[in-house]
C-alpha cells in the first residue's frame, strides 16, 4: 500500500474473555496507550478500552509502520497489565492470562490474541465515524449508560 489512510485497529483478548473488565487492568492499559501515543503512526486519534478488546484510530499510515505499532503497543500493554496481574494477589486474573505448556517451557502469560483486525479509512468522515464509534462501543456493549462517559476511552483532539 503506497497511499497513506487512517486505520481503525481491534486488538482482541486471547479466546474473547473479558480479561480486562477489572478497573486496575483497564486503567493499566490506559496508561500504557497515553505512553505509546507519540510513537504512533501519523497519529492516535483515541481510543477505548473494552473487557475483551481494545480498539485505536490512528493515521495517517501505511501497513508496515502499522504493524510495527501494533507490535509496540500489545508489547507495552501485555507487560504493564501482566506485571500487575502478577504482583498482586488477584488470582481470578492470572488463571485467565496463565497457560502451562511443558513443551513451550512451563508457564506462559498471554494477553493479546495473535494478529489485529483493521480496516483502512479513506477519508476524514470516516475517521470521524470512527471516532464516534469508540465512544458509542460502551454503550452498545451495555457497559455504560448514556450520558455517562466510559471512563476507558480516550480521544486526542
Amino acid at each position: 500500500m503506497d497511499e497513506l489512510l487512517h486505520a481503525s485497529v481491534m486488538l482482541t483478548v486471547v479466546g474473547r474473555a473479558p480479561k480486562l473488565a477489572k478497573p486496575y487492568l483497564a486503567r493499566a492499559i490506559c496508561a500504557a496507550l497515553n505512553g505509546c501515543a507519540l510513537e504512533a503512526p501519523g497519529r492516535l486519534w483515541g481510543y477505548v478500552v473494552l473487557p475483551d478488546s481494545v480498539r485505536l484510530v490512528l493515521g495517517p499510515c501505511e501497513g508496515v509502520a502499522l504493524q510495527r505499532f501494533v507490535a509496540q503497543v500489545k508489547a507495552e500493554t501485555a507487560a504493564r497489565a501482566l506485571s500487575l496481574i502478577r504482583r498482586s494477589a488477584d488470582t481470578d486474573a492470572l488463571d485467565a492470562v496463565l497457560r502451562f505448556n511443558p513443551v513451550w517451557g512451563g508457564a506462559l502469560y498471554r494477553l493479546w490474541q495473535a494478529g489485529f483486525h483493521c480496516t483502512w479509512l479513506h477519508d476524514m468522515a470516516q475517521v470521524g465515524r470512527a471516532l464516534q464509534g469508540l465512544v458509542e462501543a460502551p454503550l452498545r456493549a451495555g457497559l455504560a449508560a448514556p450520558g455517562n462517559e466510559w471512563p476507558y476511552c480516550h480521544l486526542f483532539l
